[in-house]
């Protein structure tokens, strides 16, 4: 045997590293959207989780303030004398990061001290009332998130995650 033909079977030739390096590539590009999409749901199952405490939180205000909802601001930096939504439960919802939504990429948790809008015609009224008889209390949004942080689901509100009067929780 020559010298020439004993080295030849000892590593991978240049097609063959292309070809291996093409196939990874091809299976990363298959997975990466999938993985952003499961992380894009995560994100908004934890949404859904802290809308549904707050939720919570509103029913045991009201529970302790003859039925009525808390009168408090849609938009706490354009109604600066209303109270915000993060003050006046705090006494029911004692972790302020539950009034955070994890997609809230525009940081109105820092400047609204929440990343959830209240229902301003909720205000001061009392659990259903005339707003929750047209609608029901299973499709009166009590809270929903300022923007559309989510990925939209069909026949839904956009890319938000809702909170609705009977407690629920949709997208």
């Amino acid at each position: 045997m020559t010298r020439s033909n004993a080295r030849a079977h000892t590593g991978f030739t240049l097609v063959e590293l292309l070809v291996v390096i093409g196939v990874l590539a091809l299976l990363a590009s298959l997975l990466l959207p999938v993985l952003a999409r499961a992380r894009a749901e995560g994100r908004s199952t934890a949404c859904k989780s802290n809308l549904s405490q707050i939720a919570k939180a509103v029913q045991m205000y009201a529970g302790e303030h003859q039925s009525c909802y808390p009168r408090l601001a849609s938009k706490p930096t354009l109604a600066p004398t209303e109270p915000r939504l993060c003050d006046v439960l705090a006494p029911y919802a004692p972790d302020p990061r539950v009034f955070r939504c994890p997609a809230d990429h525009l940081a109105l948790y820092e400047s609204e001290g929440s990343s959830y809008e209240w229902n301003f015609a909720l205000n001061g009224r009392t659990q259903d009332s005339v707003i929750e008889d047209l609608m029901g209390a299973s499709k009166t949004p009590m809270l929903y998130d300022y923007e559309n942080f989510h990925p939209a689901a069909p026949g839904g509100y956009g890319g938000k995650n809702v909170a609705f009067c009977d407690g629920s929780v949709g997208h």
